[in-house]
């Protein structure tokens, strides 16, 4: 997993708490339509950043990568609110928390029912990241979740817990495109 996309799934539940999600079997009952999604969360200990990429850096890029990561830590634990269009067909198929560029990487739902929904992520390899994502639905337009995630590469580890809140805002998006266009 490239320090990239190890950051990316780090701070990805930002991004993927927006897709409210169903599972196979029972449909997670929310609304499509806009969303408007508040994240707060902590990130602890060291980033795992590959050997092989840092040792391509000279001290000073090195140090700015790692101030840079430390910095994208600590805001993490600063609320964020956005806005994001859900359509139907998100929330027929469910949320997908792996990347479809790594192969490694297993989802597994835990609970689905038509207002919980539980996943388990898990990726292996030189490095490594599980996680469980998990979103209860208290009505058609609110939504609130969490994540807990430890990410690896054998030496550093990192850990990531977040939660979020989601209301719905109404059924037009106006300018606001979905993740996953139909």
């Amino acid at each position: 997993m490239s320090r990239s996309r190890t950051f990316v799934l780090a701070f990805g539940f930002v991004a993927a708490s927006a897709v409210l999600v169903h599972a196979a079997g029972s449909k997670f009952n929310v609304k499509p339509g806009l969303w408007q999604v508040t994240m707060t969360g902590s990130a602890n200990g060291a980033p795992p950043i590959p050997a092989d990429t840092l040792a391509r850096l000279t001290p000073e890029q090195r140090a700015r990568l790692e101030a840079a990561m430390q910095a994208a830590m600590a805001r993490s634990g600063a609320p964020r609110t956005f806005q994001s269009c859900i359509t139907e067909k998100e929330i027929e198929r469910g949320l997908d928390f792996t990347d479809p560029q790594q192969k490694s990487c297993r989802q597994t739902v835990v609970t689905r029912t038509a207002t919980v929904m539980e996943v388990h992520v898990e990726c292996t390899g030189k490095e490594t990241m599980t996680g469980t994502f998990r979103y209860q639905a208290s009505s058609p337009e609110s939504v609130n979740g969490s994540s807990e995630m430890v990410f690896s590469d054998g030496t550093k580890t990192m850990t990531a817990k977040h939660s979020m809140q989601g209301k719905w805002l109404g059924a037009d998006c106006g300018a606001v495109k979905p993740s996953d266009p139909e």
